[in-house]
């Protein structure tokens, strides 16, 4: 007889295998699900951890860019101490690192030019992350105040029965004034203008403009070669420079040269008075008793942005718009030593405008009794006061590269707008 218990048994093992097999199932699927979850938050966290990293590399590149300002305040001659390309690689900071490069976008070369540009590149490092960051910074002027015009006085300007032609602006720390004078150009003063005729501009009441004091002549005594005032020749009873060249390669009254053409006059007291000469230098007058420039003379600095003439003491202009005249004055003045603009020759066939071209500062008063010409800036300390033709050409030069004595080194400040990331 069959046992009907013993025939449903296989149905009880089938069923038990089923279930197994579906927790089996239901646990490699939770399991599954586990390892994502597991996974996913190990993305999230490493995702997390990448941001974090770069932001701190931003930090850390601006952080670069910001000792690079530091450097350039503590240190004025930071564009002789520095090289343009990489000035700190891989210096420490916090947990990772950063790299520092100040380039000069314009030759490559940071001490040729204080009115250069500079780019800072800053580079920062943390953990995988890095980021690169650059600004523009750009020279701002510390010139004096009185190098933003053609013409500027301590004091007073006076034009009596003068013509002025300038093609900028003529100013003074007190007032402007004159009598039968055709001023053909803009006009400031501290005080009262009332010089008559003015063609351009008037402005009364401006905030006096800065000027040089004693120590403008410091660097150009110290490094000026001296030329001493008993080598000088009389002419009619007064010492007078008359039909020579001075330049950096040609002194002659002795046998040393200027490299940047700098040459001191001490006069002690004594009169002095020059013309007909060609200077390619920097001519400094020290306490002379009268001072004067006549006839036909050319000056212009060697050295682009150095003043031509520095008079400690009053002068006189009295020099000519006739052109210099070798043939006249039987004189070389474009030897092979010294061109003029390019050109030599040992003929003397040549003329020359008579100009000065450059900056004049005299730190006293100036008188003008003739046609006078300045492509540059005239700077007087005191008074101004002009019987005659007066032509000013406005130079920047001086004010955006101020000489020694004439302001500091430029202020470099960030360009606006010019923050960038790099991605090299």
């Amino acid at each position: 007889m069959i046992d009907i218990s013993m025939l449903k048994q296989p149905r009880t093992f089938r069923r038990r295998g089923s279930l197994y097999v579906a927790v089996l199932g239901s646990t490699m699927v939770i399991t599954v699900i586990g390892i994502s979850a597991l996974m996913l938050a190990r993305i999230e966290r490493v995702s997390a951890e990448g941001t974090a990293d770069l932001s701190t590399a931003r930090f850390y590149a601006q952080s670069a860019i910001e000792m690079g300002q530091h450097k350039i305040r503590q240190d004025s001659n930071w564009r002789t101490t520095y090289t343009s390309g990489a000035w700190e690689s891989n210096r420490t900071i916090g947990s990772g690192k950063y790299t520092l490069e100040g380039i000069d976008p314009v030759d490559g070369n940071l001490s040729n030019s204080a009115s250069d540009s500079l780019l800072l590149r800053g580079t920062g490092f943390e953990g995988q992350s890095r980021y690169k960051l650059q600004v523009t910074m750009v020279a701002k002027s510390n010139a004096l105040t009185c190098l933003q015009v053609a013409m500027h006085a301590g004091s007073n300007l006076t034009f009596n029965s003068a013509t002025v032609a300038c093609n900028q602006t003529i100013s003074a720390n007190n007032t402007v004034s004159g009598s039968s004078n055709n001023i053909a150009a803009n006009v400031e003063a501290v005080s009262a203008i009332t010089a008559q005729t003015i063609t351009g501009t008037k402005t009364p009441g401006i905030t006096p403009r800065t000027m040089p004091d004693t120590s403008a002549f410091s660097y150009y005594t110290t490094n000026g070669t001296t030329i001493p005032y008993s080598s000088i020749l009389k002419v009619s009873g007064v010492v007078t420079m008359e039909k020579k060249l001075l330049s950096p390669a040609d002194n002659p009254y002795g046998m040393v040269m200027n490299p940047n053409g700098i040459y001191v006059i001490n006069c002690a007291g004594g009169n002095l008075r020059i013309r007909n000469c060609r200077i390619a230098g920097t001519l400094v007058i020290l306490s002379p008793g009268t001072f004067s420039i006549e006839n036909s003379v050319l000056f212009e600095p060697a050295v682009a942005n150095y003043p031509s003439l520095l008079v400690n003491g009053n002068a006189t202009l009295n020099y000519t718009n006739t052109a210099l005249s070798e043939s006249s004055l039987a004189y070389n003045f474009n030897p092979a030593s010294t061109p003029y603009q390019g050109d030599h020759n040992s003929t003397m066939l040549d003329t020359y405008p008579s100009v000065i071209n450059g900056l004049v500062y005299v730190s006293g008063a100036v008188t003008t009794q003739s046609t006078v010409t300045i492509n540059g800036v005239l700077v007087v300390g005191t008074t101004l006061t002009s019987q005659n033709n007066l032509n000013l050409s406005y130079l920047s030069t001086f004010y955006t590269n101020p000489p020694p004595g004439f302001g500091g080194a430029p202020e470099m400040v960030v360009s606006p707008g010019t923050w960038k990331q790099l991605v090299d």
